[in-house]
């Protein structure tokens, strides 16, 4: 060991951050033990040369370049990287830049102690020496952290053996060195008896709440919760109570506008447009109030929760502005992923419509009030939370079909009844089928049965799927829709691991290949439930697209929100096609989606206000629209936007929207429009299952889980391959001999080993 590598004793170790707000995830660079430290020093001093995030970096001896974004989200919540500024750019931490310039390694695993769960507690929890499995178990039984494969220990072992701290030996124990035992003596550890998921058994006492408060939420009826904005908006200092705290203090007794822009630029660092944003995000969430005619103040019940000087009195009062904020504490009863957080919640109130980032930040709210804890990557409520959520009034949930006391916009009998009834249903199956692929993945007994959920998987996502499995086939081929003459084929392969990590063993690349020329497809994909570091490298060599079962489980669940078209849902499934352009496609998408639901909402709420209807008769322009909900997003909608929303909304299929001169004004309840639409899928759905005049039903598209059809005996949730001659038309196959290159005549009778050809290739017969 040379002196660059000794620790400095003047130096110190970081001190641990508190357990809840450690990160659960172990920073990933690719490499063996021997290489990751390195590896790292290369990524912190290309940030440190130039923290454009977008740009590309090739980790050494890798060969292929991603972008520095990439690979700093690999390294996740560790202390060594920042965020700053617009647009984003990164930067070392001191403690990274300390680390760069010493090459200490022990200053390395203290800071990573510091900012991650079980990292200093697994090099003491090892004794004389521990494998992997039992490793994991102690992580599980003693802290609480229930990983669903053993990556994240491995993770954990590897940099405690890159700084020479553990030893790993050839009968799998990992055990401690004498360098990581006097290591041990300067860290700081946590007491696993003080975590929150010991619980006593005893229901934690609530401070009362405020009397202003507690007769607020005594008197909140059904109609004011489901009134209640969707977005947490934009805050400077994060959705956190202390931040929160500091700007309702600074409006008391009262603020100019230009005061508070100062103030927050000067406590948090924003930009002026940053603060405004915040302004009217504190506004929309009912912390202040405008007493002038540039001039804010706090509101009474956010001065009475700062008299509180009790966090969970800001909790309290955010759920009386906040959809689903108390109801997300009630659905965490159990420990739950965010994926099927936000599915449960869509289940229960299917009328307020959450995306994935909505859910991420209750949570983050809930972690930091201690009303929630970490439990692996999974989440649950603490006791404390239990206590809360039970004083609290919530949404009532929906069971089946219409909930008792619906939007009265949609009269009881109406033809809408049935169509949400139908979406309802189409939720819960795609919920369904996610869940089915992350519990299949690692079930090794049966491969079969992942192979199963991987089909149902894609065929959820509007693809047509091929069952192919056995022995040297090919588990599943998909192909999607690009044009009438262009279908982009994929051979997919599915890997399970009981310990929930595919490893270069357990795949044949060269095989790989051979499925793709047999099956004439332009790509590989390979489904499994993580892979390591070879895997990853040899895959990108090789062109073969990577998933695992959760990304694949995600996109499921978010497709039944925000269905996207084949040709997007390729970027997926394709070896080196940039996953960043599918996530900005499905962002967009949710946000024209946001977009159309605020500019309504908005139009409605004025046509309904007497002040509105008295000064402007209810009609509003697009500056007014976007003024009034420039608080509901963290970034405002812009003019092209929202001009884009009232278009559609007063197409003659909606009639929601009129036109009065440059102006706009409501014509139908937000419910009447979303009856209609749900009306319009159907009529389109019940027609494309019977296809179009003069083409067999066989030929329709592909029919996602909730709709009827034909079921496959092993496994409900599959389609069943279809029969030897069902969909095969002189039109598809045609279609299909020009996008492969085939000269085919227009008319006339096909020759008949085109035709072979084709049902070897689709699989039919």
């Amino acid at each position: 060991m040379n002196s660059s590598q000794q620790s400095d004793p003047q130096r110190g170790f970081p001190a641990p951050l508190p357990w809840l707000t450690r990160a659960g995830a172990a920073p990933h660079v690719p490499g063996s033990p021997p290489e990751i430290i390195s590896n790292l020093r290369a990524v912190l001093a290309e940030i440190a040369r130039d923290g454009t995030i977008d740009r590309p970096f090739t980790w050494p001896d890798a060969g292929t370049s991603i972008s520095l974004r990439k690979a700093v989200h690999a390294l996740g919540t560790c202390g060594l990287v920042k965020r700053e500024g617009r647009p984003t750019r990164l930067s070392l931490t001191d403690e990274a830049s300390y680390f760069l310039d010493s090459g200490d390694e022990l200053y390395l695993v203290a800071l990573f102690h510091a900012h991650i769960r079980f990292f200093g507690e697994a090099l003491a929890a090892l004794g004389e020496g521990l494998t992997h499995n039992e490793l994991n178990e102690v992580a599980a039984e003693v802290y609480g952290l229930k990983w669903d494969s053993l990556d994240q220990v491995r993770r954990r072992v590897y940099w405690l053996r890159a700084a020479g701290l553990v030893d790993y030996w050839t009968n799998g124990k990992i055990v401690p060195a004498e360098r990581g035992l006097r290591f041990l003596e300067r860290l700081e550890l946590v007491d696993p008896d003080q975590l929150p998921h010991h619980h006593s058994g005893q229901i934690p006492e609530l401070p009362a709440p405020p009397a202003l408060l507690a007769a607020e939420l005594a008197g909140v009826d059904q109609d004011a919760l489901r009134s209640r904005k969707r977005s947490l908006g934009y805050v400077a200092g994060g959705t956190r109570v202390e931040a929160l705290a500091r700007l309702v203090n600074a409006a008391v007794p009262a603020i100019k506008r230009s005061d508070f822009r100062a103030f927050c630029s000067g406590e948090f660092g924003v930009l002026e447009s940053s603060a405004e944003q915040t302004l009217g995000t504190l506004r929309s969430l009912g912390l202040l109030t405008q007493v002038g005619t540039d001039t804010f103040a706090a509101t009474e019940l956010a001065k009475s929760c700062l008299a509180s000087d009790e966090a969970l009195d800001f909790v309290r009062l955010l759920h009386l502005n906040v959809a689903l904020l108390g109801e997300s504490l009630d659905a965490l009863a159990d420990e739950a992923h965010t994926a099927t957080l936000l599915r449960v919640l869509a289940e229960r109130y299917p009328d307020v419509h959450l995306t994935r980032e909505d859910v991420t930040r209750r949570i983050a709210l809930l972690l930091e009030t201690g009303l929630a804890e970490r439990i692996g990557l999974t989440v649950r409520r603490t006791e404390l939370g239990a206590s809360l959520v039970n004083t609290l009034p919530l949404l009532d949930r929906v069971t089946s079909g219409l909930p008792e006391n619906a939007d009265q916009g949609i009269p009881r009998g109406s033809s809408a009844a049935e169509p949400r009834a139908v979406a309802d249903a189409g939720q819960r199956s795609f919920g369904s089928v996610a869940t089915e692929v992350v519990q299949a993945a690692t079930d090794s007994a049966d491969y079969q049965r992942f192979e199963r959920a991987v089909a149902a998987a894609f065929d959820a996502l509007g693809v047509d799927v091929e069952m192919h499995s056995g022995p040297k086939k090919t588990d599943v081929v998909i192909e999607l829709w690009q044009s009438p003459t262009d279908r982009q084929r994929v051979t997919v392969e599915a890997k399970t691991d009981g310990a929930g990590l595919v490893t270069d063993q357990d795949v044949k690349f060269w095989r790989l290949g051979e499925h793709r020329e047999r099956h004439m497809a332009q790509s590989t994909l390979l489904v499994g439930p993580q892979f390591d570091a070879r895997v990853t490298q040899e895959a990108a060599r090789e062109k073969v697209a990577l998933i695992t079962a959760r990304e694949l489980a995600d996109a499921v669940v978010r497709h039944s929100r925000t269905p996207l078209s084949p040709r997007e849902i390729a970027a997926m499934v394709t070896a080196g096609e940039d996953a960043e352009s599918l996530a900005l496609t499905w962002r967009a998408a949710e946000r024209r989606q946001q977009a159309l639901s605020l500019v309504l909402h908005t139009l409605w709420k004025s046509g309904n206000d007497p002040v509105d209807i008295r000064y402007t008769t209810g009609v509003l322009g697009i500056s007014d629209i976007w003024r009034e909900t420039k608080g509901a997003l963290e970034t405002p909608l812009d003019s092209s936007e929202i001009e884009e929303a009232l278009t559609f909304l007063g197409t003659p299929l909606i009639a929601g929207v009129e036109r009065q001169g440059g102006n706009h004004v409501v014509t139908a309840p937000p419910s009447l429009a979303a009856a209609r639409l749900r009306a319009l899928a159907a009529v389109i759905e019940s027609t494309g299952l019977d296809g179009p005049p003069g083409r067999p039903s066989g030929e329709g598209p592909p029919t996602p889980p909730g709709r009827s059809s034909p079921e496959s005996p092993e496994n409900p949730s599959v389609p069943r391959q279809q029969d030897s001659d069902a969909g095969v038309t002189p039109s598809l196959i045609r279609a299909w001999a020009k996008a492969q290159g085939h000269a085919v005549n227009e008319r006339g009778r096909l020759p008949q080993d085109l035709i072979k050809k084709y049902k070897q290739v689709r699989g039919h017969g």
